[in-house]
């Protein structure tokens, strides 16, 4: 199966055209998720308001976080693998792969930072991908 649908803003999905992708709201309330910022590497905790994805493929389920604002605009297709491309990103830079723990597998880089395609990058000690069956 394969999922696509469009983010605006920090809450608001439009042409959306699967069930694979689901907007997961904050337990504490709100719009948004306080996240680790995962590009840092640091030791102090920063903290970013993103927008959070439960993803289920199959057997297998993770969550896509987006660094996410009011002015966002981004679409998203997953291919059924837990594989995303990214279009029209408005007002966004980055966008995450954890698994349910929030153990980050990948994170993905946009044009704004990278300076031309979205750049996917797999940290030293990543977490694995979910099997799908």
């Amino acid at each position: 199966m394969a999922d696509s649908l469009v983010l605006t803003g920090v809450k608001h999905i439009k042409k959306h055209t699967g069930t694979e992708m689901r907007l997961a709201r904050p337990k504490r309330g709100g719009d948004t998720h306080k996240i680790k910022e995962w590009w840092h590497t640091s030791s102090s905790k920063q903290y970013q308001a993103c927008t959070v994805f439960d993803v289920t493929v199959g057997i297998g389920s993770c969550k896509l976080v987006v660094d996410s604002s009011l002015s966002t605009n981004l679409r998203i297709d997953l291919d059924g693998d837990f594989n995303f491309s990214f279009y029209i990103m408005n007002e966004v830079n980055r966008a995450a792969l954890f698994n349910q723990d929030f153990e980050l597998i990948e994170h993905y880089v946009f044009p704004k930072i990278s300076g031309g395609k979205v750049m996917t990058v797999i940290p030293d000690g990543a977490a694995s991908r979910p099997a799908t069956s």
